[in-house]
């Protein structure tokens, strides 16, 4: 872009190639005589357009694109979905990430890595299925390619971060439209009556172009994701197809060569953990949405730092789309927790840990004693996890989807906990209602499953120890039936007082030879035919 000034325009700006620029991006939507009166110079001057007429004409039509493919949605899929199949074949990276190592492109898998990783999946059934509670899938395990992945994926992707997307994508709008002076020139533009593209006002080009914004940063972290990635559930969600396991065979195959690790052992834990997972989610239905509502009820009150993303918005400029994607996830996304957020976040990074560790605890028992390397390959995972790659550390500040590694471990021994006191049927019936498992308070604290009311002290024992039990009890049922010993109970007087031994007949007592038990027609006479018992009180 040329930064040399074009003469013969207001403040050195050529207006007639602004105006055609603006008549070209928005169309039949700018009114004949919108534009009058405005300062158009200082408005390309805010928005950073270039001063070369032919530049302007390009970036006309690169906006017109842009906004054709976003079409209502809150995110601009197209460029989402073509950026992230690029990233994955490793034509282009994460802003400020060194480019992907292992398997250039994408290959596609072939007939010998489909044949060995189904294999892999066989002995895993086998295996599991002894240490289960439910059912193993028996779909047959699918191999993919990085594409693939991204292809099954993304009809998960897209209603997970479409509500986070929407409101981002308006406070990116907010500060863009800050940024030039919307209650300025752009506020003007839309008094006189001018539409942007797709209908709205000029926020509602803002908040598009904050659509678009994201979709290059999310298109970044789901094509990095699919480079790194070994199935379809290592974030702890469904996301690939119902019921069925799946592995990117290009992935498995770099992480075997990173790590000098057996490829056959390694192929049979990373099919374990995936067919663990899908039973899992098969068996509880619910879970998947839960964990899809909770990031929902994280996105709904997500706040962005206005005053930190004004700053980035500074700088950008909006005719060129290759300046959004230099932007890095951390320059483009700083967030502000409330703590309706930070509950939600909570709920959600403790059922991730309950479904990682459960996975790793069934797992482990099923290939304990039959995999040497186990441990091996159980250390390179939790690893990983702590590291968090770019793509991930994006999803966790974006989406709340985050696996802490205390938490894990603490649910790893809660899980122990299960099944050392209820067995594998007590530890799968946990995932009957997620009000059954434990919260991050019981996590944190020593993990103990709840005990059977055989083996639970009982409630109040030092109060009962004095407490003797009859050694008849029915005969001192048929006792207390029949009214003998009616006459040593103790007695409340009208105020519901217990009456004293020792009170005399002129307090309400009895004497020593009477009885203050009323006549049989509950006239309550005493013995001298006084009247009522109760005068006497």
């Amino acid at each position: 872009m040329s930064d040399a000034p074009i003469p013969g325009g207001p403040g050195d700006m050529d207006e007639e190639a602004l105006k055609r620029f603006l008549k070209e991006t928005f169309g039949d939507a700018l009114p004949e005589g919108a534009l009058d009166g405005l300062d158009l110079s200082a408005l390309a001057q805010q928005a950073n357009l270039p001063q070369d007429p032919a530049q302007l004409r390009a970036a006309a039509a690169q906006m017109q694109h842009l906004f054709a493919a976003q079409g209502d949605s809150p995110v601009n899929w197209q460029m989402a979905e073509d950026l992230a199949r690029r990233t994955a074949a490793g034509q282009v990276t994460l802003p400020g990430v060194e480019t992907p190592s292992g398997t250039p492109g994408d290959p596609s898998p072939s007939a010998e890595q489909v044949a060995e990783l189904r294999q892999a999946a066989q002995v895993a059934r086998l295996w599991l299925d002894p240490v289960l509670a439910i059912d193993v899938p028996t779909a047959e395990l699918q191999v993919y390619s990085r594409g693939t992945w991204l292809a099954r994926t993304l009809p998960r992707w897209k209603p997970i971060v479409e509500p986070v997307a929407k409101y981002m994508a308006g406070a990116i709008g907010e500060a863009i439209s800050a940024q030039m002076g919307q209650m300025g020139d752009l506020g003007a533009m839309g008094a006189a009556g001018m539409q942007m593209p797709g209908g709205g006002d000029p926020a509602g080009m803002m908040e598009r172009i904050g659509g678009t914004m994201f979709g290059v940063q999310f298109g970044h972290a789901i094509g990095a994701l699919a480079r790194e990635i070994s199935g379809t559930t290592d974030l702890g969600l469904p996301l690939g197809r119902d019921g069925e396991p799946a592995l990117v065979a290009a992935n498995v195959e770099d992480l075997i060569s990173a790590h000098s690790l057996d490829p056959a052992a390694t192929r049979i834990f990373l099919a374990s953990r995936e067919i663990a997972h899908t039973a899992l989610f098969t068996a509880a239905p619910w879970l998947g949405r839960a964990l899809f509502s909770a990031i929902e009820d994280y996105s709904r009150g997500i706040t962005l730092d206005l005053d930190a993303l004004d700053e980035m918005v500074r700088d950008l400029d909006l005719s060129d789309p290759q300046s959004m994607q230099a932007r890095r996830p951390e320059e483009m996304f700083v967030f502000t927790r409330r703590a309706s957020q930070e509950r939600a976040l909570e709920e959600l990074a403790t059922t991730l840990a309950l479904i990682e560790a459960w996975v790793d605890h069934v797992t482990t028992k099923a290939l304990t004693g039959k995999l040497p390397d186990l441990e091996a390959l159980r250390e390179v995972l939790r690893r990983r996890r702590a590291a968090g790659s770019p793509a991930e550390q994006m999803l966790s500040k974006t989406i709340g989807i985050e696996m802490r590694p205390r938490r894990v471990r603490e649910a790893l021994s809660w899980w122990e906990s299960v099944l050392a006191t209820e067995g594998e049927t007590g530890r799968e019936a946990k995932w009957d209602h997620p009000d059954l498992l434990p919260t991050a308070e019981v996590l944190s604290g020593t993990p103990q499953a709840p005990r059977t009311d055989a083996a639970a002290p009982a409630e109040g024992a030092e109060e009962l120890a004095d407490v003797t039990i009859p050694v008849d009890f029915d005969a001192e049922l048929e006792k207390l039936l029949s009214g003998e010993g009616v006459d040593d109970a103790p007695r409340e007087d009208e105020q519901g007082r217990l009456r004293e031994d020792d009170e005399g007949p002129g307090d309400g007592g009895t004497d020593d030879g009477g009885s203050d038990s009323g006549d049989s027609d509950g006239s309550g006479t005493d013995q001298d035919g006084n009247g009522p018992a109760g005068d006497a009180r």
